[in-house]
């Protein structure tokens, strides 16, 4: 290791420190940057990063531990999108020390773990150890990946990783024998694996942090046509390989716009992967329609052509199979060609209508499409103005280098608007992104009649709670990010209520607010008062009971004489997970089953309860119905209708209900 290796990495370290990624202590902010670039080819997001992370008491010698099916972090089994076939399952345990060696106490805990743990015929209650439920729900994610891909597992990856801030090559021998017992012990835990284990000093971990993503590159074609900023070429399959890899690496951060996940080997792929095998097929371009390309700016030099601002918007599923085929040793001796449409543009609108139409023609869940919806656009916008970066697509900001204190995710945003505005601070604490997958729930949070100024607002006082109850939180990142979650919502409530003498203020009271009432002492009065009231709750693993929000609320309420406290809770407008428990066969949502809702709708605006009347004829659900709708207006045989308004794509007026709708306000015509 070169001697300043280690000054280096402590530079990066005080950085992040200073942008208290993800917080002002040094070993977790270690610990982040260890993850993030152990892990960096799989574009994992600040969540999914944070999600993975484990460290803590009970941690069984493991601060890290990642499931990833088809490169796709699995956090969340219920709402995973799993592959039909050809499956890949890799698995990340890491263990990050903050210390200017490798020791061999980590990896003594970690083997005596991991002897258990992988025992998955055991049961979690009779393991031998004492485990954090965060090791325990990973262990249990990881069983049931194994059960749930078996039948069509291709590969399974298990990785393990210590990082520290020494050298790599003075690890002692003992270390390393260590290292070697515990890829045995996985080995004999799962027949066909591939058991790997690395050391990430300081020398290794500077480098990954100095490899940044490669937005601008070229590639070779062999044939171009170009109408003014709009290219259609034909590149070969193996230049189209180079052209998407790095290292061997699927660049997956190219397809941060494209809005669906590979889904293993279905029928189209498995149609792509029988074309790329079989040397006698037509050339693949006249079977495959292609790729589509985004770019800021092309330019035409000899047989090449470079671009800057990529952006793969559709695809992935063509550059998955080509990726695979050749990674698994394919040739392609006869040269065959791929399809792929560069278009140029700048404009944040038409790059956003050209990702949701060319997403649009095959099945997909709907919600997947949100990031493109004007509303989406429009929090960005307002936001921006506040100093704030909502990363409506994934990395986005992040890639920009913007710091992660002024970077808001939707989810985040949604629920702090669940928490203030629709008055369940326990709804919102235990939101998951799945709820974006029905209408209704979508709807209720993301709507255009909400005040736009409302959204910095919230994040400004997330934010700021966030910031108040980073000083009084436990130690470990595993531990920060559960606090969080259990506290920031409640907190940051009760403080707004406080402020304004009641529970049931509205968004525009909230949105008229000014920032410099809600100030770090007022969030630290509500903190004393919620420390004094529930002392017994503070650093449990589990809230005492279930109306722990609303009893506390009601304390409050007596303590500080806020009105209205019955509103707390009372409002079922979603699930908040998203889920719905029904236990049916899933109707396929395409534009053939879009078209017999459509037949059923009368013409617009149709009147309040025609969705009952639908769904009873055809026994969908709410969900199915309402994606089909939107499928529907996606396809230009419907518009778009609220509370009896109809708009086109603009969001321009195209006709009302007058029985329901008042024509100079176009507002709801009040009983």
């Amino acid at each position: 290791m070169a001697k300043n290796d280690t000054l280096l990495l402590d530079g990066i370290i005080d950085d992040r420190v200073d942008l208290k990624l993800p917080s002002n202590r040094r070993d977790e902010a270690f610990e982040y940057l260890s993850f993030e670039q152990i892990l960096k080819d799989y574009d994992l997001s600040t969540d999914e990063i944070e999600s993975g992370s484990v460290d803590g008491r009970n941690d069984g010698g493991i601060d890290g531990f990642f499931i990833l099916v088809n490169g796709h972090l699995l956090a969340d089994p219920e709402s995973f999108t799993w592959p039909k076939s050809g499956s890949q399952l890799e698995v990340w345990i890491i263990t990050c020390k903050h210390h200017d060696t490798f020791k061999q106490a980590p990896l003594d805990n970690l083997a005596a773990s991991i002897s258990e743990l992988f025992d998955l015929v055991i049961s979690s209650e009779n393991l031998k150890g004492e485990y954090s439920e965060s090791i325990l729900k990973c262990r249990e994610n990881l069983k049931y990946a194994y059960r749930k891909v078996s039948p069509r597992l291709s590969s399974f990856t298990i990785n393990f990783s210590y990082a520290s801030r020494g050298d790599t090559l003075s690890i002692g021998e003992s270390i390393k024998a260590r290292s070697e017992q515990i890829v045995r012990l996985s080995k004999d835990s799962f027949g066909s694996c591939d058991v790997k284990f690395s050391f990430h000093g300081a020398t290794e971990l500077v480098e990954m942090h100095r490899k940044m993503p490669n937005f601008c590159l070229e590639i070779p074609f062999s044939e171009v046509l170009a109408s003014g900023e709009r290219y259609v070429l034909l590149a070969s399959l193996e230049n189209y390989f180079g052209f998407v890899t790095d290292e061997g690496k699927l660049r997956r951060y190219l397809f941060d716009s494209n809005v669906r996940d590979f889904m293993g080997l279905n029928r189209v792929n498995e149609d792509i992967k029988i074309t790329l095998e079989n040397d006698s097929s037509p050339d693949f371009w006249w079977l495959n329609n292609g790729v589509t390309i985004l770019a800021t700016s092309a330019s035409v030099i000899g047989d090449s052509i470079q671009l800057q601002d990529i952006q793969i918007v559709n695809g992935l599923q063509t550059t998955e199979s080509i990726f695979r085929y050749f990674e698994n040793g394919g040739k392609d001796d006869n040269k065959r060609s791929v399809l792929i449409k560069i278009i140029v543009s700048q404009d944040e609108d038409i790059r956003d209508t050209i990702i949701r139409a060319t997403n649009n023609q095959t099945d997909v869940e709907i919600a997947s499409l949100h990031a493109t919806d004007k509303i989406q656009r429009d929090i960005e916008d307002v936001l921006e103005r506040s100093k704030f970066y909502y990363e409506r697509r994934k990395n986005f900001h992040i890639n920009l280098g913007h710091p992660s204190s002024r970077i808001v995710t939707p989810l985040y945003l949604a629920s702090g608007f669940v928490n203030l505005i629709l008055k369940s601070p326990q709804k919102a604490s235990n939101l998951k992104s799945r709820f974006m997958r029905s209408n209704d729930s979508y709807n209720a949070v993301f709507s255009e009649k909400t005040p736009i100024d409302v959204w910095p607002m919230i994040a400004y006082i997330l934010k700021k709670t966030d910031d108040v109850l980073e000083n009084v939180r436990p130690v470990g990142s595993a531990a920060n990010e559960k606090f969080l979650k259990r506290w920031r919502q409640i907190t940051s409530f009760i403080t707004i209520s406080r402020l304004l003498e009641k529970y049931d203020f509205s968004a525009n009271e909230l949105a008229k607010m000014s920032q410099s009432l809600i100030s770090s002492e007022e969030i630290e009065k509500t903190w004393s008062f919620i420390s004094k009231a529930r002392p017994s709750d503070l650093q449990g693993k589990k809230l005492q009971h279930k109306n722990f929000y609303t009893n506390l609320c009601a304390d409050a309420a007596e303590e500080y004489s806020l009105a209205n406290k019955e509103v707390v809770e009372k409002r079922n407008v979603f699930n908040a997970n998203g889920h719905n428990p029904r236990k049916r066969q899933k109707i396929t949502i395409n534009i053939d089953f879009a078209k017999q809702v459509n037949i059923l709708l009368p013409p617009q605006p149709w009147k309040p309860g025609i969705h009952r009347i639908v769904i009873k004829k055809l026994k969908c659900t709410n969900n199915e119905y309402f994606q089909a709708v939107q499928l529907l207006i996606d396809e230009g045989l419907r518009n778009k209708q609220l509370d009896g308004v109809v708009y086109d794509l603009e969001g321009n007026v195209i006709t009302f209900d007058p029985a329901r709708v008042n024509p100079q306000t176009m507002e709801l015509i009040e009983d």
